[in-house]
C-alpha cells in the first residue's frame, strides 16, 4: 500500500439547507436474548465517549452525509446532536468528488480538531485534517485501500489513547489499523482481527457503548442477527467474544454509528428503515439499548453517510426506458424502494442503449449510444467519448461496474457467436484498455444486465437469463481474467416479465436491485440480499403503467 503527502487545495464551497427534525415517537424494538450483556448495569459512563465528528465543538457528534440522491459529487451536510441541524460548509476538492465512503476516525493527532476520511472507488484513501477550520485540505493519502469490501472507525480500540481504524477483505478476514498520533503516517501495520468476519452485512464502530473507554463494534449477520463485540483494549484481540443482541434488524437498510446522542458518555446507535426514518437506539451500558426512539425522518434522501454498517449507495441510479415511438425517458431512484416519475420524453432516439456503471468514477451512470458502429459515452461530468468503430459486431453491451479489481469501471459485449469480452475501463469514461475474452457460450442468454453489488461482497456482479426463464448470477470475483465465480441459479419462471433491468440500489441498503415488469405494466422490485448470499429478497410491488416503454435499457 502506497502512502504520499499530498497539499491539494480546497476549490470551492458549498453549504446546506437544514432538515427538518422528526417528533419523537417509538417503534418496537428487536428482542434481547435475555437482557444481559457482557458487564454489571452501569449508571453512567466510566470513561465519556468521545465524539468522532464535533464540528460544532459543542461536546457532541455530528453525522456526515451528502446531500441528494444521486448526485453524489453535490455538497455535503451535518445533521447536529441537538434539536436543530445547522449548514455544514465543506471545501470540496475535485479528487473528493465520488466519494464511495465517509469514515469519522475523530481526532488522530490530538489537537482536539476532528479529522475526515473519504475512500474512492479506485481505492484512494484520503484524510483530511482539522476539518473543524476553514479552509482544509488532504493532509494524507493512501492507495490500495480497494482490497478491502468494508472500513470502519471505532474509536480507540488498544487502550493507547488513539484511534484506529479497521478493514475487511473480500473474503472476510478483518484487520486492525493502529493509530499512531500522527497525521503524516497514521496508522501503523495491520493486525488481523481474529475470528471470521464474512457472515455480516453491516458493521457499525462506535467509539464506546459500554462506558470502559474502548471502543466497540456492532455487526449484522445474514441471519438477522444484531451482534455487539466490546473492545478489550489488546491489538492482539481486539473484541471480546460476541454477544447476540436479537433479531428484526433487516427491518432497517442502514445501521449508523452515532457516537453519543444524548450526552450520558455512551455512543449511541441509529438505524435506517426503508422509508427513511431514523431511530435511535439510546447505550445501556451492558452492550444492548434502550426502546428506540424516532429521531429523523426522510433520510431516504442520503446516498452515502459517514458511519454506515453496509456499502454506501453508488453507481447506477436511474431507470431509463423506451416507448414504441423510441422515446427515451427515465426515472431516478429516490432510496425507499420506489422511483421518481419519468422525465418527460424527448425525441425518438434509436441508438441509446442503456447506462454503464460509473465509468468515470463519479458514482453517476455514463450513458452508452451505438451509432453507426461507434458507441459514444455521455457521462454527467460532461465529458463525451467515442470509442471507435466496430461496436454493432457486438449484440449485448453492458456497463455492470468495475470487474478486474482497479476501481474503474468495465464493460462487457457480447459477440454474434457468444464469445464474451471485457473491456477494462480507466475511470475516463472515453478511454478502455484491450479487451479480454472472459467467457464463452453466452448465447445461452437472452438478457445480461447488471449495474454493481448483487450479493453484498462489495464486487460487481452480473445477472443473466436463459431461454428457459432461468435466473443465474455471476459473481464479481476482481480478476479481469476470469471475472465471474461460478454461476449461481436464481431459480426459473423469470420469462413471466417481459422486461428486465438492474439500478445500483433502489432500496437504500447498497445492494444492486432488479426491476421486473411483467406483460400487464405490473413493475416489481427483487433487492439484493446481502451478505454475500446472492439471491434476492422476496419482490415489492411497484404499481402499473410501466407497459408505456416497450423495452427497459
Amino acid at each position: 500500500m502506497r502512502n504520499a503527502l499530498t497539499s491539494g487545495r480546497a476549490r470551492r464551497i458549498a453549504a446546506c439547507t437544514a432538515i427538518a427534525v422528526a417528533a419523537g415517537t417509538l417503534l418496537s424494538t428487536p428482542a434481547l436474548a435475555e437482557d444481559k450483556g457482557p458487564g454489571a448495569p452501569k449508571a453512567a459512563a466510566t470513561a465519556k465517549a468521545k465524539p468522532r465528528f464535533d464540528w460544532d465543538g459543542d461536546g457532541l457528534g455530528e453525522i456526515v452525509r451528502n446531500g441528494s440522491i444521486g448526485w453524489p459529487d453535490n455538497y455535503l451536510l451535518q445533521a447536529s446532536a441537538k434539536s436543530e441541524d445547522k449548514p455544514f460548509p465543506l471545501l470540496v476538492e475535485a479528487d473528493l468528488v465520488g466519494a464511495q465512503q465517509l469514515i469519522t476516525p475523530g481526532d488522530l493527532n490530538g489537537n482536539g480538531m476532528s479529522e475526515l476520511i473519504t475512500v474512492s472507488t479506485d481505492g484512494t484513501l484520503k484524510l483530511f485534517a482539522d476539518v473543524n477550520k476553514d479552509p482544509y485540505s488532504a493532509a494524507w493519502t493512501s492507495t490500495g485501500w480497494n482490497a478491502y469490501n468494508k472500513i470502519v472507525a471505532a474509536g480507540d480500540l488498544t487502550g493507547d489513547g488513539k484511534n484506529d481504524l479497521l478493514a475487511r477483505t473480500y473474503n472476510g478476514d478483518l484487520y486492525l489499523f493502529p493509530g499512531t498520533g500522527d497525521l503524516k503516517a497514521p496508522f501503523g501495520e495491520r493486525i488481523k482481527v481474529p475470528g471470521g468476519w464474512g457472515d455480516f452485512d453491516q458493521i457499525v464502530g462506535v467509539s464506546d457503548s459500554n462506558g470502559d473507554g474502548i471502543g466497540d463494534v456492532y455487526a449484522r449477520n445474514r441471519t438477522d442477527d444484531l451482534v455487539f463485540f466490546a473492545g478489550t483494549g489488546k491489538a492482539e484481540q481486539p473484541f471480546a467474544p460476541g454477544v447476540k443482541l436479537g433479531a428484526g434488524w433487516h427491518a432497517y437498510n442502514q445501521l449508523l454509528s452515532a457516537d453519543d446522542r444524548d450526552g450520558d458518555g455512551l455512543s449511541d446507535l441509529l438505524a435506517r428503515t426503508l422509508n427513511g426514518d431514523l431511530y435511535l437506539y439510546r447505550a445501556d451500558g451492558r452492550g444492548g439499548f434502550a426502546a428506540p426512539v424516532k429521531y429523523r425522518s426522510g433520510w431516504n434522501d442520503a446516498d452515502v453517510l459517514a458511519g454506515i454498517g453496509g456499502q454506501a449507495a453508488f453507481g447506477n441510479k436511474f431507470l431509463t426506458g423506451r416507448d414504441a415511438e423510441g422515446r427515451i425517458s427515465s426515472r431516478y431512484t429516490t432510496n425507499n424502494g420506489q422511483f421518481s416519475s419519468p422525465s418527460a420524453p424527448g425525441a425518438p432516439d434509436r441508438d441509446t442503449i442503456g447506462r454503464a456503471n460509473s465509468l468515470d468514477g463519479s458514482g453517476i451512470a455514463t450513458s452508452l449510444t451505438l451509432t453507426g458502429g461507434h458507441l459514444l459515452t455521455s457521462g454527467f461530468n460532461g465529458v463525451h467519448g467515442d470509442l471507435g468503430a466496430g461496436w454493432d459486431a457486438y449484440d449485448s453491451i453492458t456497463g455492470p461496474g468495475d470487474l478486474n479489481g482497479d476501481g474503474h469501471g468495465d464493460l462487457l459485449a457480447r459477440d454474434k457467436t457468444g464469445d464474451l469480452w471485457l473491456y477494462p475501463g480507466d475511470g475516463s469514461a472515453v478511454k478502455f484498455g484491450d479487451r479480454i475474452r472472459v467467457g464463452d457460450g453466452w448465447k445461452a442468454y437472452d438478457k445480461i444486465l447488471g449495474s454493481g453489488d448483487v450479493n453484498g461482497d462489495g464486487r460487481a456482479d452480473v445477472l443473466a437469463r436463459t431461454g428457459d426463464g432461468h435466473l443465474y448470477l455471476f459473481p464479481g470475483t476482481g480478476d479481469g481474467s476470469a471475472p465471474f465465480g461460478p454461476r449461481q441459479d436464481l431459480g426459473g419462471g423469470w420469462n413471466g416479465y417481459t422486461m428486465l433491468a438492474t439500478v445500483a440500489d433502489a432500496s437504500g441498503d447498497g445492494t444492486t436491485d432488479l426491476i421486473a415488469v411483467d406483460a400487464s405494466g405490473q413493475a416489481y422490485r427483487y433487492d439484493g440480499q446481502g451478505a454475500y448470499g446472492g439471491k434476492f429478497k422476496p419482490r415489492a410491488p411497484l404499481g402499473g403503467g410501466w407497459n408505456i416503454y416497450k423495452e427497459l435499457l
